[in-house]
């Protein structure tokens, strides 16, 4: 119901027939199954184990030598058999269903509303005309006060038929709109006149009677292709999502190169006295200021003459030392300014293409490991439900509780917590925080332990649930600090 009431607004108005609708919302039900299908084994289990445990039947298969982890043993079978299904599910059913429900949600989106013409309102659904009644009798045929405006090409309005009376039928098909117009008259300008924009020519023709026919193929719906839509993660299998994986790898490589490429515009190793570039590796910071210095003298050298603007003693001695040794160089002459607003500008320009570069990175890197994601959660949802189940039998067996009462409130509460913790695990692995097999198994990892725990437990018939034996405990542990 809640998917319905999501999707409403999509649906009506559309005059789509019954079975698209019933094709809509089959679509839709194999989604649902990694969010049922855990919790089902989990509250199944606890309820079959509860109920022999309240009816002592387990008490019984131990008293004849039979082990929990024997009498599991054909559940496990067909626990196993249910885990392939939920393996096939998430790698075949769901994404061939949720790229056919993608393709038909985009062609039920993009379909026009179907033909309802209301009385005084202009129906323009249909490209190229506009249609109004005055009033629309009970019969959703006869029709009263008739406004038709066409239009044809980019002139706009160039026909107007007005008649007092009318009748509509759809074809069979549902393809034209046939209307029959009484007592009327229609307008048409002559555009194909070549004296058109001086005159303005036109005709008027009165009729009795007057038929036309509107296509209406465009309020149809049109079915497209559902491999156009094959771009989600989650309508892709294993294969599929390997594929994407490494061709992710490769496109943020060739942006990585590209960026480096591009980059080496920006610097310029300076040159030392002997006329040789600095080697930067292993130069202490105070060393850049030297390096920096030289630079800029061996810029102004090459091209450019310093003007005499205000500067630090240390450079200004430096420079005046540098211009006196060079030859007078051409007119062209700069400030020291000048220099220090070109570096600026640089160092900005290369600041916002180094941003919006690693942006793109970033955004194909998160768009990476989920694919990636989803490629772990096709096994994560067949372990689930044995590991549930290893979970569920032992709880049953120890609490004894059967029915719908303590089981559903249990199972619940497990299911939540392991639904938040997967949610949790796969939102860090997507925001990179966590490698993407660490936040996929995230859940898994913390549940297990606690599988193997209960199952234990529950095979050596411990008292884990027990409050007796918590409260023999208890006094047992007073008795001790009293003495």
């Amino acid at each position: 119901m809640q998917f319905l009431w999501k999707y409403i607004g999509d649906l009506v108005g559309k005059g789509l027939e019954w079975y698209v609708i019933l094709e809509f919302i089959l679509y839709s039900i194999p989604y649902l199954i990694p969010r049922a299908l855990p919790l089902a084994v989990l509250l199944s289990t606890i309820m079959v184990f509860g109920n022999l445990g309240e009816r002592y039947e387990l008490v019984a298969m131990k008293s004849a030598g039979i082990s929990l982890i024997r009498s599991m043993f054909p559940l496990i079978v067909v626990m196993t058999a249910i885990a392939g299904m939920a393996f096939y599910s998430s790698n075949v059913l769901i994404p061939k269903a949720n790229l056919s429900w993608g393709a038909l949600f985009y062609d039920v989106t993009n379909k026009k509303p179907a033909l309802n013409i209301s009385d005084g309102i202009f129906f323009k659904e249909l490209r190229g005309f506009a249609i109004r009644v005055g009033h629309k009798h009970d019969d959703n045929q006869t029709l009263e006060d008739v406004l038709i405006y066409s239009k044809s090409g980019k002139t706009g309005i160039t026909n107007i038929v007005i008649a007092k009376k009318g009748k509509m039928v759809v074809t069979e098909d549902e393809r034209f709109l046939k209307l029959t117009l009484f007592d009327g008259k229609r307008y048409q300008e002559m555009i194909e006149s070549p004296n058109y924009a001086k005159t303005y020519p036109h005709n008027t023709m009165a009729f009795e009677k007057y038929e036309m026919a509107i296509d209406m193929s465009e309020l149809a719906l049109k079915r497209s292709n559902p491999e156009m839509f094959k771009d989600n993660y989650d309508m892709l299998n294993l294969k599929e999502i390997d594929v994407r994986v490494d061709s992710f790898d490769v496109l943020i490589q060739q942006k990585t190169a590209f960026l480096k490429e591009y980059l080496k515009s920006y610097f310029q190793i300076p040159l030392d006295s002997n006329g040789k570039k600095y080697d930067m590796t292993g130069i202490k910071s105070d060393s850049y200021r030297d390096i920096l210095q030289s630079s800029i003298d061996s810029f102004s050298a090459e091209r450019v003459e310093i003007s005499d603007d205000p500067l630090p003693n240390q450079m200004s001695s430096i420079v005046k030392r540098k211009r006196e040794q060079r030859p007078k160089p051409k007119k062209e002459t700069v400030t020291m300014n000048e220099v220090v607003e070109s570096a600026i500008q640089s160092t900005r320009n290369y600041h916002r293409i180094v941003n919006n570069a690693s942006k793109e990175i970033r955004r194909l890197q998160e768009r990476q490991r989920r694919f990636a994601i989803q490629w772990h959660k096709k096994f994560t949802l067949a372990f689930s439900c044995l590991m549930l189940f290893f979970i569920g039998a032992p709880l049953g067996a120890i609490i004894r509780k059967g029915g719908f009462g303590t089981p559903m409130i249990i199972s619940i509460l497990l299911f939540i917590l392991y639904f938040i913790l997967q949610t949790v695990g796969e939102k860090l692995a997507r925001e990179g925080v966590l490698m993407v097999p660490a936040g996929a198994w995230f859940a898994s990892a913390i549940f297990t332990p606690l599988a193997i725990f209960l199952t234990q437990k529950s095979n050596s018939e411990s008292a884990l649930f027990n409050p007796d034996a918590y409260s023999r405990f208890v006094k047992r542990l007073f008795g001790r600090f009293k003495k």
